[in-house]
Order: C-alpha cells, then structure tokens, then sequence
C-alpha cells in the first residue's frame, strides 16, 4: 500500500511540476513529435522525471505521455 501511496504522490507531483516546465514544442527541437533524452537535457524537472515519464520505455516522450503521466 505505500508503494502505491508513494507512487501516486510522485505522479501527482510530477504532473503539476510539468505544468510549469517548458512546453512540448519547445523541448522538441527537431519537431518529430517525441522528446529524447538529449533534447529533455534543455529541462531539469523533464530530464529528473524522464524514466517514470517514458511509460512504454521506449527512450522517448510522446505528448500523450507527458499529459498522462498515470497511464
């Protein structure tokens, strides 16, 4: 249980926090329509959240998994 706890408290956090960091379009600078690692380097909060981000850890963000952190 506070496994679950914890986690939901640090997806919570994550989601507010990402509100506030830089903008999708601006952290994709070669406007493929994914973050990579290098490109989330522009970002602290982004590049510290990035392995939880990456749901389907494939080594990228997509829009769907910055705005759904939980899924």
């Amino acid at each position: 249980m506070r496994k679950v706890i914890f986690c939901t408290l640090t997806l919570l956090t994550a989601a507010s926090t990402l509100a506030t960091a830089a903008s999708f379009e601006e952290l994709d600078v070669n406007k493929d329509g994914l973050i990579s690692i290098e490109e989330a380097k522009a970002d602290k909060t982004i590049t510290a959240l990035f392995a939880e981000l990456d749901t389907n850890k494939d080594g990228y963000l997509s829009k769907s998994e910055i705005a759904s952190p939980s899924e």
